[in-house]
This record gives C-alpha cells, structure tokens and sequence, in this order.
C-alpha cells in the first residue's frame, strides 16, 4: 500500500482560520493572548489527521514579505491589507503546536510555502511508493496535481474539504494541472496583484487553452486569433509571460531536509502545550490525560444517615439538582469532601415534599448537628442553602466560609458561570465532565445513573473546590480583590437568598385580567396586519418567523433592505414610515413578549404562597450588575403603560407598603468622581441641574429662563451617551441632525466637561496596556477587543473600556447598600424585607409601623454607601460627589413609578 503524505500550508490554512466564523470569535487566554486563529488551525488540522492514515506530515510558512518573486516584480502581492497584529502573534503559537506535536515544519528565506510544498511534492511525485494530498485553500496549489498528487481544499471554514484531482479541476476550470500557470499568465491573479493580460477573463483564458493548450503556442498562432482578443493579446503579451512566470511553483529547493518518517503524534505529549493556551476543550476531545485530574472516585460512602465518625471541622462540598430553577428542586445528592473521607449524601428520606410547608418536613437530626457546627466551603452558596431550607434544615450562614463560583467570578467576570468554565480558568489542563454529560439535557435528563457515576460527578467537584481554594484567594490578594469577594460579594449572596425566600406576592385576579386584556389586544393587532396584507394582495404570514418576515419586507413590500435582510428590532425601528405594516409588527412584538414572559408566563412561577420567587444571578454579567430569572423581574419597563400596568400584579398584604429606593444618576455621579470633571462635582454639590448646565454650553444660552425644553432633552441625551461610548453618528442618529451638527456638539460638550475626554482617554490606555479595566471597587472588566484589529469590534472594546468601570462602580455601591440595608434589618430585628433589585433601584416591603424608621436608615446607608466602599477597598479618600435617593411608597409596584 501507498503512504499517504499530508503536506499543509501554513500560511493560507491559518489566514482561513482567522477568518472562518469561528476564527472570528474572541478567544484569548486570561493574560489576553488571542488563540483563535491558532484553536482553529489545530483544531482543524487533528481532525483530518484523525480521520485519515497518514504515513507522515509536513507544514510549511512563508518566512518573509520579500522573495524571488519580487525581484521579478516588484509590486507583486501589493496592496494586500497588512496581517492583523492578533494573527501575527498567533504564528509563533502554531509553530510550538507543530514542534510538540512532532510535525516536522519549514520556512526558508526568499522563499514562500507554495515553494517548499512544491519541492516536495516534486520529489514525490513519481516515487509510486507515496500519494501526497496538499491541504491549502491557495488555488496556484493545483498547478501540482498529477497522478500521485491531489488538493485537498476547505469550503466552508475550516470543516468541508473538497478533493481536487484533474478530473475535479478540469470540471472547475476546463484545464489541465498542467495549464493552470499559463491560465494564470493569461488571467492574473488579483490576491497577488499579477496582471495577466488586461480584458481578457476567466472564460476566455479556458477557450484559449482548450484550442492552443499554452500559452507558447497562443502566442504562435496569434495571427489565426481574431478581433478585439488579438489586440488585447498582442497588447498583454510581456504581461502575460511575466505573470505566468510569477505564478510558476519553484520545485527545486535543495537545502531543506525533506526526508520522510512515520509521524506519531504524542497526545499526552501536547497536554502542557494546550494548558498553556487554556484550549480545554482540546484536551478534553482529543483525550490527553492529566496526572492532575481528578482520579475517579472509587472509594466513598453513599448514605441518606450522616453519622458522627464522618464529621471534619473544614468540609468542601458539592450540591447538584436536576432542574435549574432549585426553587422547585428535584435533588441528585450532595458531594462532601473531608479529612474523613468522601461522601455521597443522597436525601433518600426528604424527597416528595410540600416546599413551603417546612414544619412537616423529617430531617436528619446528625446531619442537621453537622451543617450547625462545622464549616463548608463549596459552589453557589446561594443555591446550596436555598435547597437545604427548603428540605427542612436550619442553616447556620455563618459556617459557610467560602463560595468558589463567586470567587472565580471575581477573578474574571468573562469567564462563563459554570462549574467547568470556572475550574477551567484557574487550571485549563482539568478535564471533568459537563452537567449534560452526565445527566442528559431536556427531556432525557435523569439521575436514574450508578451510583459511582454520580458520587464521582459530585465528589469531584468538591475536591476541586478543595484543591483550588488556597490558590485562588491567593490570586484574589494578589489582584487586590480579596476585599471585593470578603467583604461585598461573598455577604451579598445571602442578602439575595433572603430576597429568593421572601419573594412577591402576585394578585392572581388582576393577572389574569391583564392577560386576558393584552392577548385580545394582541389577537386585533394581529388580524389588523394580516386584513392589511391581504389589501396588498398578500397571502398571511406568520409575523413570528423571521424567514416569512424578510421575504415580506424585502422581497413582496420591496422595502429597502438597510440591514443586510435583518429583521430584528433596530432594523424595524429603521423602517418606521416606511410602509404602514412596520408599526403593527412592532406592536405585534412587543406584546407578544408582554404576553408570553410577563403575563401568561409569570402563571408557572407563582408558588403554593401565591408569591413568584425569582433567581437573582450574581456571577452572569460582567459589569457586576445583577441579572434574575424564573422569572425575570428587571426589564419590565415603566415608559410603556401597558408594560408598568404589569406592575400592578405586585402587591402587599394589609399592614405592610413598599417603599422604593432609586439612587438618582448614579452612574453620572460616578463619572464626574472618577473623571474628577469639576464642573459637575461642583454641579452636584451644589444641588444643579447638569443637563440644563450641559444645554447653556451646547447651545451657548447666556440668559437665566432661556434653556428650552428640547434643548435639555438634548442634553440629557449628551450627559446619559456619554456612559456608553457617544459617537457623531449615534447623536446624529438618536437627533435626527447631520453628522456635522453632531460633532460640533460633541466639541462644545467636551470643552464643557474637559476631564471627561481626559478620563476617556486614560481609560482607554490603561485597557490597552494591561487589558482590563477596574472599578473603584478593583473589580475587573477583561477587555481583549481593544486589540483587535476588527473595528467594529474595537470601538465596541472602546465603549466597553469607559463605561465598566462607571457601571460597575455603580453596581458595587449598590451591592454595599444592600448588604448594610439587610445588615441592619437583621440587626434591628424589624419585620422589614428586601424583596427585589431592578438596575439603580432597591424595592423593600415595609410594616406599616416601620415605615418611618426604615425611610430614615436606608436612606442614610444608601448615601454613605460610596463612602463605605472606599474604605473597604483601603482607597484612603472621600467621594468627591454626595449620592441622592428618591424614595416612592405604594401597596403595589405600579405606584412606586
């Protein structure tokens, strides 16, 4: 049998693996190093080596920008976009992969990689001991297809190869491997900036060779060549043989060992390489082991009756359930890890249980003993607690010392929340099996499993929580972010599982009449659409399918497609005036998700206790802010009647009132401490309006009354976009002014508010440098897209960098507001609960009788907030702006706006 030779070249297969869908996503490693290109390179590379039996493997680079070639001709490949920075250092990462991975790989000066696989191939081509594939998507490759000789070429990305042997590229190209330079010196080649002969194209050059096979003898029989083509030839002629000289394949490199062994690649051998890169699931789908993976658990204790012999004073444990939402938990086990041993706690006797009837519930009085008097460490204490309540227990929070999920999110807030993502941040070269793995997802999952499978499932987690602890508080100190963790996040997770517990009561009656009311609301609007269609001599469509709506929009209305066949939210918004069915699609839309998140959805969250009881998650966003689910309680909007109406499904029982806590302009607050921008620490000092301030400047007001309403609406605009990254298009956008006006704007703002652009810029720099940025709080924002060389993505990187410090220091004074709010409930034994957070706002049900007290103390704690945090993270000075509240009272959510 044939040895099969697979001959890659580097160059173009790593420039098409930027490039793919996937090379374009943002992959870097926690220090910033961009991996994308070369996860895909290698990714792409093993499966085909896996796939297929090949006898050995060679890759070859180009090494320079100057070549032979460009002796020849000097503008040859001119005007070529430089290589982006993010895939220039992504070269050297590819050439250690090969080196470990014992493939051998060249670059030679003055050469390029077309050259050296052509050598090669060359020496191959009549030994009828090897076949050669060449993998390259560089079409000038198949000049070297012979009988022994064959191109294997990706299609879509970097996944579908096509096999191009001379009968494939004769169905392509009409010509023969032997052709392909003298099609080349008729055509050119625009990516390497070779003529060819000008005005003469691709179905000319296949019509010209099939008559005269070369170029030689086309220029032979020149004279029996006709018309406008023999000008254009006669014309092209040194063009013609010189571009075909560039497009010729050099075969015979001498000085490169081009010898050929058996290629054995070493898995194991790559497990440092692909941890040093953080490629986890590499490691994971190609099987290198890791001597520090967790061994599988073998020896443990499975048991449902905790006994004393098993107690240790430090324990790291594990909980799992097999639904997401643990408010209605169908408990797998608990996993715990000791001095004494390993545990596999199964709950047999608590399952089947009325959740919010706890005084029925039998517990284990040993295990109750040991959850109150030695302490844990372990993932989601939120979660974990919440569960075991519900069972019946009575938790000491006190002993729950350490929450490795919130650490991890800490340490880096990009890093995906879930145990795998996390543990693989801390160490990319543990392998553990996914949630899913294990269990199954949808309607297949079940913990119907041997028992080995799920004590080794949860015992592993826990000793991983166990063997990462000391290494991660010691990065956290090393960070400056220990404080962070200590003392705002890790007390903040029991301030939302009382939130959790407490929930809000739901009027099921005005519910249903809101349901009711917005689904007939729905269903006219709807029918309005489809009677507006049928006018139109259109068949009804399905205003759901985005496939039905495009063709609509685009293909029957003929509307003018701005957004490349978008038909999201921005696009129709882009579209208004345009054709009356735009506004009832809008409207179609936007109760639809009244109707099916708000409304009718909200009906499967309501419990036993007639209260929906959300999920606040802690470790979702990267800026720090909270997000909930199950339901979602944050993005019900009070702009829109219909949507505040929705409010009024919250309400109090007799006796008590909510009361809502609003920080006015928080994040401008922060802005003008952060910037030190003067002129609004002294607006806010003194109690001013900054947007009548900004307006006077803007427009160039002078007398006292003469700021219009409009232009302050202008203004707001300026003070709110600045946040978030306020560009000269936006503005012109959001105002409906030319880009010109809006620039000028921008000018006058900034010369009114000069330390905002400086702390921009500052910003900016400090992104760029270290990559991340910091709240007052150290509280760090990942920001790899400022090097990219993508510019959308940058500017994205840019609005990202300014706005997370602002915003995540707004979410920490927040996060510190609620821990002494929940702090001084507790130690003013008052009836008093917070029951919800939505963006700047704290909502809090109040007895009626401490109504003024609670007015008075939360109001205090959330002005001083500031203050406290600037003091828990040792940053030795006052705020230089006071932060405001505004405070509303109603017995429903709908009279707090």
């Amino acid at each position: 049998m044939k040895k099969n030779i697979l001959l890659v070249d580097g160059n173009a297969l790593i420039f098409r693996a930027f490039y793919s869908s996937y090379g374009r996503a943002t992959l870097t490693t926690k220090e910033g190093i961009p991996t994308n290109a070369a996860y895909s390179f290698i990714n792409m590379l093993l499966n085909i080596v896996q796939k297929n039996d090949y006898y050995d493997i060679k890759v070859a680079f180009d090494k320079g920008k100057k070549t032979f070639r460009h002796d020849k001709l000097e503008s040859y490949k001119a005007g070529r976009k430089k290589t982006p920075p993010e895939l220039v250092s992504q070269f050297p990462i590819v050439r250690e992969f090969l080196t470990e991975a014992k493939i051998d790989w060249y670059e030679l000066d003055d050469y390029e990689a077309d050259d050296i696989i052509g050598s090669i191939a060359h020496i191959l081509n009549n030994d009828s001991e090897y076949y050669v594939e060449i993998l390259t998507s560089d079409q000038d490759m198949y000049q070297l297809i012979s009988n022994n000789v064959v191109v294997i070429s990706p299609q879509t990305g970097t996944s579908d190869l096509v096999v191009y042997d001379k009968h494939r590229l004769y169905e392509k190209w009409g010509i023969s491997p032997e052709q392909v330079i003298d099609y080349k010196g008729l055509r050119g080649d625009s990516s390497d900036n070779i003529k060819g002969v000008a005005g003469i194209g691709e179905k000319t050059a296949k019509e010209l060779l099939q008559e005269y096979k070369t170029l030689d003898e086309i220029y032979k029989n020149i004279d029996s060549i006709k018309g406008a083509k023999q000008q254009k030839l006669i014309d092209g002629k040194e063009d013609a043989f010189l571009s075909r000289e560039i497009a010729t394949i050099y075969k015979d490199i001498k000085n490169l060992d081009f010898t050929f062994k058996k290629v054995e690649i070493d898995f194991s051998n790559l497990k440092s390489f692909f941890a040093k890169y953080e490629m986890s699931s590499l490691i994971k789908r190609f099987g290198v082991t890791n001597e520090q993976e967790p061994q599988k658990i073998v020896n443990f204790i499975k048991t449902n009756s905790w006994k004393n012999e098993y107690n240790a004073k430090k324990n790291f444990i594990y909980l799992e359930t097999l639904n997401d939402n643990y408010h209605n938990p169908d408990i797998i086990g608990l996993g715990i890890v000791n001095d004494t041993g390993n545990y596999f706690y199964t709950f047999d006797s608590n399952e089947q249980r009325d959740i919010f009837n706890w005084q029925e519930k039998s517990i284990d009085d040993t295990l109750q003993k040991f959850l109150n008097e030695k302490s844990f460490y372990t993932y989601d204490i939120k979660k974990i607690i919440y569960v075991l309540e519900t069972l019946g227990y009575q938790i000491n929070y006190n002993n729950f010392k350490y929450d490795f999920m919130i650490a991890t999110y800490v340490l880096n807030s990009n890093v995906k929340s879930n145990f795998e993502s996390q543990i693989n941040s801390i160490d990319s070269t543990i392998e553990i099996k996914t949630f899913e793995e294990v269990f199954g997802k949808g309607v297949k999952k079940t913990k119907s499993l041997e028992d080995n499978v799920i004590a080794d499932y949860l015992i592993s987690r826990a000793s991983l929580i166990k063997n990462t602890f000391e290494a991660i508080i010691n990065k956290l100190k090393d960070n400056n972010q220990f404080e962070l963790y200590k003392k705002i996040e890790l007390p903040f997770c029991f301030v939302l599982l009382d939130m959790e517990k407490e929930g809000v009561l739901i009027d099921k009656k005005e519910l249903e009449i809101q349901t009711e009311y917005i689904l007939g609301l729905l269903n006219d609007i709807e029918q309005k659409a489809q009677n507006l269609l049928k006018q139109n001599d259109i068949e009804p469509i399905n205003f759901a399918s985005p496939k039905q709506l495009k063709e609509l929009l685009y293909q029957k209305l003929k509307l003018p497609d701005r957004a490349k066949g978008s038909t999201d939210k921005e696009a129709l918004d882009n579209l208004v005036g345009e054709h009356e069915i735009i506004d009832y699609i809008l409207a179609i839309r936007k109760y639809s998700k009244l109707y099916s998140t708000y409304l009718k959805g909200f009906e499967k969250f309501i419990y036993a206790d007639n209260k929906v009881h959300t999920i606040y998650n802690q470790t979702l966003t990267n800026t720090g802010r909270l997000s909930s689910t199950d339901p979602n309680l944050q993005n019900i909007s009070v702009r829109d009647d219909e949507q505040r109406n929705v409010r009024k499904i919250f309400i109090c029982n007799d006796g008590y009132s909510y009361i809502s806590f609003d920080y006015s302009q928080i994040e401008l607050r922060v802005l003008a401490d952060l910037a030190d921008e003067k002129e609004l620490i002294s607006a806010y000092k003194n109690n001013l309006d900054i947007h009548e301030i900004a307006a006077r400047n803007i427009f160039g007001v002078k007398n006292e009354d003469g700021v219009t309403s409009d232009q302050r609406r202008i203004a707001k605009v300026f003070n709110f976009g600045i946040l978030y990254g306020l560009t000269k298009f936006g503005l012109s956008k959001d105002l409906k002014i030319t880009q010109k006006e809006a620039e000028q704007y921008i000018i006058t703002y900034n010369k009114t508010f000069p330390e905002i652009e400086n702390y921009k810029k500052e910003i900016l720099k400090v992104g760029e440098e270290l990559g991340y940025v910091e709240t007052a709080a150290n509280r760090r924002r990942y920001i790899y897209e400022l090097q990219s060389s993508n510019y959308m993505v940058r500017e994205f990187g840019k609005r990202a960098a300014i706005n997370a410090p602002i915003q995540g220091t707004a979410a920490d004074i927040l996060k510190i507001a609620m821990n002494n709010i929940y702090k001084e409930l507790v130690s003013l034994k008052l009836e008093t609960k917070i029951v919800a957070q939505i963006h700047d706002e704290v909502i809090l049900l109040v007895k009626d009788s401490e109504i003024t007290q609670i007015e008075t103390v939360v109001e205090k704690i959330m002005k001083n907030a500031y203050v406290d945090l600037l003091a828990i993270v040792n940053k030795n000075r006052e705020p230089k702006v006071p932060l405001e509240v505004n405070k509303a009272i109603g017995k429903t959510w709908y009279d707090l706006k």
